[in-house]
């Protein structure tokens, strides 16, 4: 049921950036997920479900922003920047899957939280750095329009 929340919050979230822009709701997503993630550090299975459904709808949400960013800033060659970043996005999983599981052995849930709560933080500076300290510039404003017909 969570996992459909966060496939539809990616739809959601489409449309929002585009109404808003891409650098004032990525951020947000990933702070909504960090949010989550925290509320289930509470002892209560209902909040734990609660905060698991949050932040899978922030992450769900700005994982899906992140990729329609990616193609629509490649000047040239999308499908391979659309590889690169799924990837990097698979291979991210992989390793924090694996440090996860390293945690849970080691400390349990406030083991997982911290992993993921430190990729979540590392994706918040990035968000972050993109809005205020130096946004990219689109690329219909760098690159030249093509010549017509």
């Amino acid at each position: 049921m969570v996992y459909l929340l966060g496939s539809a919050s990616s739809t959601w979230a489409g449309g929002l950036s585009q109404r808003l822009g891409r650098r004032k709701v990525f951020w947000a997503l990933v702070a909504v997920m960090g949010l989550g993630m925290a509320i289930t550090a509470i002892p209560s299975t209902p909040v734990i479900i609660l905060g698991l459904a949050i932040a899978t709808i922030g992450f769900f949400a700005a994982h899906g922003i992140a990729s329609a960013w990616v193609t629509r800033r490649a000047q040239t060659g999308r499908a391979q920047a659309s590889a690169i970043y799924l990837v990097f996005y698979y291979l991210g999983a992989s390793v924090l899957g694996t440090l996860g599981g390293y945690a849970w052995t080691a400390w349990g849930w406030a083991g997982v939280l911290s992993v993921c709560g430190g990729a979540a933080a590392l994706a918040l500076l990035v968000a972050l750095r993109l809005v205020f300290v130096q946004p990219l510039p689109t690329p219909e404003a760098s690159t030249p329009a093509p010549p017509s017909p």
